[in-house]
């Protein structure tokens, strides 16, 4: 065929296709002249089409191409940039490409919305080049979906129509800069019933409110794949054994996926004429322990119970490839072993298998040995200190080391729930004080020991026996503590904060002999700053202390630090020789040190 025969064949085929909409209307002319379009689709808001119901109207382009293969689902076509900038001058277009195959006889359309933020991609990835490739997706047949491209491409188009050379935000400027409110996803439409479907289906766009502008503002991103998750609240068991409380699901383009657990997905497709089941084990091994065990039980027993729907298990269409049910069996029960350990431990937080290491399989195994079958552990190096850290992956324990009468043969105990003597001199009375034995703990364990028990550690200072160190000894472990909680994050900083505040409290019993009255109540009030403002009576305390010419000069530093005054801060310190300047940037009251470069 001639290249007037397609043309002509392609615009009918559009006209064809549009005319059957009760929201839409074509102005379309053969052999139009125009120099980038082919003529306008109208919409309208309601099925008469009368003037009062036109919503707007969306230029269109309609190109024809010679072909028999109408299977695909989308395609690209090249276009010409000066067409593109045209296209982008007049706010957007809809470009179709109609394929014509048996003789005339048959035809595919393709389409693409061609908005002004999706030019702008175009035409500058296009740089200088003459031409420039196009996607297209299939047209569709269903009238409602025609509707709902054009109303929402032209909606988009007029959102963008003053950004077609104006400055496009990202949104990780937006949010490194703090300027952004909240985003929009307008979808419009006609026939929607599910909101979720229509985001999926629909090309949609992102608009920021955004401080201090008017409007809404067109992010610089195009959306796609777009899927959305939601958790749903409903008991899912087996054999009346309850397994989760919730579950998700996941909708994008191509169907439905259901996740129970996060291992477990079945996965429906379009048209849900098919299902398809996948397990694939956690790398985290609590985890592990639950997926895995809810996975043999439904297999085991042939269905899971969803509330009172029950979901029946299909061998046919299951991918479980290396998934032997014995191993898998092994596998569970020695995962479970694992999780009682971190149990018994006191560790909430979970191994994950990508970070383990021979060496972290090796204490693994010496912790399921001395907590679970609770055996010595054999094949140690001779006289290792008694108190060391085992690291397990990401975790970090600190256990206490009982050699037996067997060489490298250890009994090994819980640090933080074994009761141990620790003895420290006293070199100016030459002397055995007794001190807690968490007093070998500084800032990074606060941090890092999975095992540490914060609930134990205030006691055991206050049942050692007492003695002219015991709160001098507490005072300095509350200063690596708050040290802690400056990096700390999460439950752990909460936890780090009570337990700091007990001991501050506790410390105030401490005769002013052994605890100065100034360093009392800086200990009191940093703690405080870091939660909230000083109140009236906070704010008295810490001006008395500067008044009081007797205060030294570490504690005038942290009043006036406290107090936000920077400037009479440095005036102290510069009167502070080298060395104790650098002790005391390693208070944590430094913490308030407004520029840390000195």
């Amino acid at each position: 065929m001639d290249n007037k025969a397609i043309e002509t064949l392609s615009v009918n085929a559009v006209k064809n296709s549009i005319v059957t909409s009760d929201f839409l209307d074509q102005f379309i002319n053969d052999n139009d002249k125009e120099p980038s379009w082919d003529g306008a689709i109208y919409i309208y808001d309601n099925k008469s089409k009368k003037k009062s119901n036109f919503v707007g109207r969306m230029p269109v382009q309609i190109k024809g191409k010679e072909s028999n293969d109408f299977s695909k689902d989308s395609i690209t076509f090249s276009m010409k940039t000066v067409d593109l900038r045209n296209y982008l001058k007049d706010s957007g277009c809809v470009l179709f490409v109609v394929y014509i195959g048996n003789n005339g006889l048959a035809s595919k359309i393709y389409y693409a919305e061609l908005t002004p933020i999706k030019l702008r991609a175009l035409l500058e990835d296009a740089k200088d080049k003459e031409n420039k490739t196009v996607e297209l997706k299939e047209f569709p047949t269903d009238n409602n979906e025609k509707a709902t491209i054009f109303l929402n491409c032209f909606q988009n188009c007029q959102k963008q129509a003053s950004f077609k050379d104006g400055k496009l935000f990202k949104l990780e400027e937006l949010e490194k800069q703090n300027l952004l409110e909240n985003i929009v996803i307008p979808v419009a439409g006609v026939g929607i019933t599910n909101p979720d479907i229509a985001l999926i289906e629909n090309e949609v766009y992102l608009y920021a409110n955004i401080k201090g502008m008017p409007g809404l503002q067109p992010i610089d991103v195009i959306p796609k794949n777009i899927q959305t998750k939601q958790t749903r609240n409903a008991v899912v068991a087996v054999d009346g054994k309850i397994f989760y409380t919730n579950y998700q699901i996941i909708k994008n383009k191509n169907g439905i996926t259901v996740c129970y657990g996060e291992s477990l997905t079945m996965r429906f497709g379009k048209k849900r004429q098919s299902c398809k089941i996948k397990y694939r084990n956690s790398d985290k091994i609590r985890v592990l322990v639950k997926d895995l065990d809810f996975m043999l039980t439904y297999l085991e027993n042939g269905y899971f119970m969803v509330d009172d729907n029950k979901i029946p298990f299909d061998y046919t269409d299951i991918d479980n490839k290396h998934f032997d049910i014995e191993n898998e069996k092994e596998l569970l029960n020695h995962a479970k072993k694992v999780v009682k350990v971190l149990d018994i431990l006191g560790c909430s937080e979970d191994i994950d298998i990508k970070d383990m290491k021979k060496q972290d399989w090796t204490h693994l195994n010496y912790l399921i040995t001395a907590f679970l079958d609770k055996k010595p552990v054999k094949g140690l190096k001779d006289e290792l200190p008694s108190i060391v850290n085992l690291k397990v992956g990401k975790l970090k324990f600190a256990v206490y080391l009982k050699a037996c009468a067997k060489k490298g043969t250890y009994d090994i105990y819980d640090f933080f729930t074994t009761e141990i003597p620790v003895v420290i001199k006293d070199e100016s009375d030459d002397i055995m004080l007794p001190v807690s034995q968490f007093n070998i703990l500084h800032t990074n364990d606060f941090i890092t020991l999975n095992n540490i028990k914060f609930e134990k550690l205030l006691p055991s200072f206050q049942k050692t026996e007492h003695h002219h160190e015991t709160f001098s000894r507490a005072n300095f472990f509350l200063l690596d503590m708050l040290n802690a909680y400056d990096i700390a994050q999460g439950e752990r900083k909460e936890k780090i904060l009570k337990t700091c505040k007990d001991f501050s409290e506790w410390i105030f019993e401490a005769p002013n002999e052994e605890i100065d009255d100034q360093v009392k109540i800086l200990n009191e009030l940093q703690i405080i700053k870091r939660t909230r403002n000083f109140n009236p009576n906070e704010i008295e305390k810490l001006y008395k202390m500067i008044e009081n010419s007797e205060t030294r000069e570490d504690c005038l530093i942290g009043a006036y630090l406290l107090l936000g005054q920077q400037q009479a801060a440095e005036m102290h310190f510069a009167r502070l020789s080298k060395s104790e300047q650098n002790n005391f940037k390693e208070y944590p009251i430094y913490h308030f040190w407004k520029d840390k470069k000195n």
